[in-house]
Parts: C-alpha cells; structure tokens; sequence
C-alpha cells in the first residue's frame, strides 16, 4: 500500500496546475509502454510512444539519449516558467545535479566518456573537466568537496557501487533539508520512497556480490521507511531467504524475487523503481490547487524517461519482448 499524504492546496499555483492538467494527458499510459515493450524492433516501439511527444530518432544508444534529452530540456523549460516558487524548482533540480556529478566520477574512475542529464546547474565545462581527469575546484559548493572527498575515498576503496551510494547519501541529505524548508509533506513522503527504492537496489547487489559483507557496512541510505539495520543484516550474512521474507511483509514485495534471485540487473530494478514512484505521484492528479501537481507532473515524466530508455534500450539490444514486459512490470 502507498503512502498516502495530505495535499496543501495553495492557490499560488492556480495557472501552473492549469498548465499541468494540459500537459498530464500526454504522459504515457501503461497501455502505450507495454505496447512499446512488445513490439517488433525499435521503430515500431518507438511509434507506440508517440503519444507521449516522442519523436523519431536514430536506432542507437547515442539516438536514446538525444531523444530524451530533447524531452528532458523541454520539461526543465516548463518548470522554470510554470513553478513561482524558486526554492521548489531548485529543490527538483538537485537530482540531475548529483546525477550528473555521479556520473562524471563514474566516467572518469572508469575511463569512459559519460552522458550527463539536461536540466543541471552545474556548469558543464567543469563537470567535462572533472570526467577527463580535472580537479573539482571550479564545481560550486557542496560538490566540489564532496567530489574532492570521493576521489580520496577512491583511492581506499576503489568500488563504483559504493563511490554512488555515497554520492546518494548526500543527495538525500540535501533533498531532506530542502523538503523540511519547503514544508511539503508530499516530498517528504516521495522522498522516503525513494530512499526505500535505493536501498532495495543496494540490498539485491549485496546478495549478488561474491562477498556480501563487504558491500553492506556503506550500502544502505537511513531515512526510508525499511529497517537499514535489518537490511543491512541481511547482507552481511548473504541471507537471502531472510531478507525475502521481511521484504515481502513491506510495501515492496513485489521486489520480493529480485532479493531471492539476486540476478536481476540494475536496469531491470530501475524500471521496476520507476514504476513504483509513478504509481505514487498519481495521488496528486486529483489536487485542485497547491504545488503537488506540479511536482507529480515533473517527476512522473522524469520517471517516465527512466522506462522509455529502458524499453527502448533493451529494443537495441534484441531483448524479446515478453521478457521485456516482465521486467518493466515485474510479471
């Protein structure tokens, strides 16, 4: 069962909601996605999400990202001129700014170019920089020294799964400072959500690691509504029938044999997360007034990019369709 949570009503946000209810149309129906998802070959999925404003691109990896980038640049448009609170936009601008810093390290300890997420404020030249091996001085601050202190980390434990745990942790914590300031009980429980949603990744790649015990001391982010200590537990001990059974007494239990199995990749459970934080959001689509719509509709469609890429991702990879429908909808 969702958190369901009360919803503020402020009439400052008369003409955004307005917007959004011309705009909330266009996201894409779970009919269209499974339409995409069992279609024969990329062109054709891709027609099946026209409905949602996306457009023809090339069959590529580098076409996916284009694609929705394009959508990503347009809907940052629409938050700055629909949004009048500037605290709220900056507030939903932070995720693409740790994501976009997450994965320059990434790129950089890796040794692959990254693509970043359109809609940051961090200046792109820097975050360019830091991907070919620059220092993060001309990042703003917190970033600069929390890339500084990431790389010195680096250097103790070279692991990329841990490297984005933490740079998660931080986010969260800048997410709840801003969400406490905001006083939006909506983000607040969105966010502990999330946080869940993390740390169920994080407890599936612990089970499937060789060593589980290593992983777990850093793995977990507090703040969700899941036991970390229990979570954490499990991992140690590579308990896989353990962590399966508290997982399935959680609102979560359709996650339930990602933990058994502890196979599935990381793109799988994205969509699945995905899935799960849209099923969320649409508690707002009946709020008058206030803010929530305007949040639900941002974040739905970010959510929305997360499953269009999945989908379109796992086309170029030949993927057959009904297993692709099951791993969008966890079937």
């Amino acid at each position: 069962m969702k958190e369901r949570v009360k919803l503020s009503g402020d009439p400052a946000y008369t003409y955004a909601v307005g917007r959004v209810r011309a705009r909330e149309r266009r996201l894409l129906t779970t009919r269209a996605l499974t339409e995409a998802a069992e279609a024969k070959g990329f062109e054709a999925a891709l027609e099946a999400l026209r409905e949602g404003g996306y457009e023809k691109t090339a069959p590529s990896a580098a076409g996916v990202e284009e694609l929705i980038a394009r959508q990503s640049v347009e809907l940052d448009r629409f938050l700055s001129e629909s949004a009048p609170d500037e605290k709220l936009v900056a507030h939903l601008r932070l995720e693409a700014d740790y994501a976009n810093l997450k994965a320059a390290l990434v790129g950089r300890l890796g040794g692959k170019r990254p693509s970043f997420t359109e809609g940051w404020s961090l200046p792109a030249d820097r975050l360019a920089s830091l991907a070919e091996g620059g220092e993060p001085d001309g990042l703003p601050e917190p970033f600069g020294a929390l890339a500084r202190e990431l790389l010195e980390e680096w250097d103790k434990n070279a692991d990329p799964f841990l490297l984005q745990q933490d740079v998660d942790r931080a986010l969260f914590t800048r997410l709840g400072e801003s969400a406490r300031e905001l006083k939006l009980p909506f983000l607040a429980a969105y966010q502990r959500l999330e946080i869940d949603l993390v740390n169920l990744v994080a407890l599936a790649r612990c089970l499937a690691a060789p060593e589980p015990g290593e992983l777990a001391p850093a793995a977990f982010i507090p703040g969700g509504g899941l036991d970390v200590a229990r979570l954490e537990g499990f991992a140690r001990a590579g308990d896989r029938a353990g962590a399966a059974a508290y997982v399935g007494r959680t609102p979560y239990a359709d996650f339930v044999p990602a933990v058994e199995a502890a196979t599935e990749t990381l793109g799988d459970l994205t969509a699945r997360e995905a899935a799960k934080k849209l099923d969320f959001l649409r508690q707002a689509r009946h709020a008058p007034f206030g803010p929530e719509p305007v949040i639900a509709y941002y974040l739905a469609k970010k959510n929305e990019f997360r499953l269009v890429r999945f989908v379109l991702t796992c086309k170029l990879a030949g993927v057959p369709p009904e297993t692709i429908t099951a791993r969008l909808w966890g079937a």
